[in-house]
């Protein structure tokens, strides 16, 4: 709005602290920073950071067939919070040591959903959560042929079973993809993104 203040020209933060106060798969870090509030007086903050590594999720689509892919796995978090423990998502991963965010997607691909992409197509990368999150998320549009997989559903994918992972492999068509969009059923973030993209640069695939 034109009258809400400019942020001062000052943009500069200096991290006064940050001291580690979990330190697990996920790391948890305490944060005391100072920096210039909007009206140029001096602001200061205590934060929580909360940290696993960066990561990438894939949609995969068969233009063909107007068919994407989807998983459902236990999510202990949306269970407890708000009753949805089975959420429909993207598969999606950590970027491993020495990968790129392409190669991670994927080889998260084949582990979740048993196909390699004929094609990768990087979309953006999203902050899922910049108030206490510090991962980065790369987000993929990937080709995929169902007849890659021959024993679909039955064999191949499902995630690495060493890791935990009881992944539930699904496919839609791009008209009910959508139809689950408008209804409120797609709630994770990522897969959100990833649909309305696929929408707006392919209105062809959803009718």
């Amino acid at each position: 709005m034109s009258n809400s203040p400019a942020r001062p020209a000052s943009t500069e933060v200096d991290i006064l602290s940050r001291r580690r106060v979990y330190d697990g798969f996920c790391k948890v870090d305490v944060i005391e920073a100072a920096y210039t509030r909007l009206d140029g007086s001096p602001g200061r903050l205590t934060r929580e950071l909360h940290h696993h590594g960066n990561a990438v999720a894939v949609l995969p689509v068969d233009r063909n067939r107007k068919t994407v892919l989807l998983v459902r796995q236990l999510r202990i978090p949306p269970l407890v919070e708000h009753e949805n423990g089975f959420p429909l998502e993207v598969c999606a991963g950590l970027i491993d040591q020495g990968e790129n965010a392409a190669e991670a997607a994927a080889r998260e691909m084949e582990e979740e959903l048993g196909f390699r992409p004929r094609s990768l197509q990087a979309v953006c990368s999203i902050l899922p959560s910049p108030g206490m999150l510090g991962e980065k998320l790369d987000l993929f549009l990937a080709d995929y042929d169902h007849d890659d997989n021959s024993d679909f559903g039955g064999g191949f994918g499902g995630g690495v079973a060493e890791e935990g992972e009881d992944i539930e492999i699904l496919e839609f068509t791009c008209r009910d993809l959508a139809d689950l969009l408008r209804k409120g059923e797609l709630q994770d973030a990522k897969t959100v993104v990833l649909v309305l993209r696929l929408m707006l640069d392919e209105p062809e695939l959803f009718v």
